[in-house]
């Protein structure tokens, strides 16, 4: 077996866990990324959504990229809270 073969068997269950968590609530920046990318009214309302889940007024962002990475930070310290 190659590097090359190792280096794909490895991302296989990274990017099913990474499935997992988009399905689960836990959306990663690549997927907030797609859905500002799409712009359907689908994932604008779903950005709408997680950024109220958030506690982000998506008001004031009118740019849906922006909107995706203030969502991440806000995903990334809500899940450090309390972590020392």
């Amino acid at each position: 077996m190659t590097d090359s073969n190792n280096d794909s068997s490895d991302q296989r269950p990274i990017g099913q866990a990474y499935d997992w968590l988009d399905s689960h609530g836990q959306i990663s920046y690549e997927g907030l990324k797609k859905m500002a990318e799409s712009g359907s009214p689908e994932d604008i309302e779903r950005l709408h959504q997680l950024a109220g889940d958030n506690g982000i007024k998506y008001e004031d962002i009118a740019d849906l990229m922006k909107l995706a990475h203030e969502i991440s930070r806000a995903m990334e310290v809500g899940r450090n809270t309390g972590v020392e």
